[in-house]
């Protein structure tokens, strides 16, 4: 675990070079922390996937949240999603249906389309994993007041609403869409 600082203690100028904007030095500041933030997540994910299983990495266990969440998606939907190569999307979406947590059927709108879905045991295995999340974030939050919590909660969900839109093409995408199959996932207009 790192040593707590105080980010308001910083002295302008620090981590960034000179003649930066205060705006600019906030940013920066906020990669920081949110690069930590995904150091801690990521050695989470990684703790947990093995504690299911030692073949599972934690993308993995990414990725059959993901499938849990927006399924049934296909795996170019979720490459696009988590920006990540489709040949290691497939190699976990792979692993993932051998240990039986993901089912994958044809799309009925054109059969070369493979949709996704969890099965009961993801479900189950997820649930599990929510309650170990929950008690470790508690424990993160502990002290913070329900305006904090609820003012924390409303800037992530605009941070993360505020992203662009990925390409919207092929016929995985096109079959996905409307199901939470990855970019563009809203019905078409």
């Amino acid at each position: 675990m790192h040593a707590q600082s105080d980010p308001d203690r910083r002295t302008p100028g620090e981590g960034s070079g000179s003649g930066s904007s205060p705006e600019d030095e906030q940013i920066s500041a906020i990669i920081s922390e949110f690069s930590e933030f995904f150091a801690f997540t990521r050695s989470r994910w990684s703790s947990y996937a093995n504690d299911v299983h030692a073949d599972l990495k934690g993308v993995g266990l990414m990725m059959m949240q993901l499938v849990l969440r927006k399924g049934p998606v296909t795996a170019t939907g979720i490459s696009q999603m988590l920006d990540m190569d489709k040949a290691l999307v497939s190699r976990q979406i792979a692993k993932l249906r051998e240990l039986g947590f993901v089912a994958a059927e044809p799309a009925p709108e054109d059969r070369r389309v493979v949709l996704l879905t969890a099965t009961p045991r993801a479900q189950e295995l997820m649930s599990q994993l929510r309650e170990r999340w929950a008690h470790l974030y508690h424990e993160r939050f502990e002290g913070w007041s329900i305006g904090e919590l609820e003012q924390l909660r409303r800037s992530l969900h605009r941070f993360n609403t505020a992203g662009g839109e990925l390409p919207q093409d092929g016929p995985a995408t096109r079959c996905a869409r409307g199901r939470g199959g990855g970019a563009g996932s809203d019905p078409e207009t």
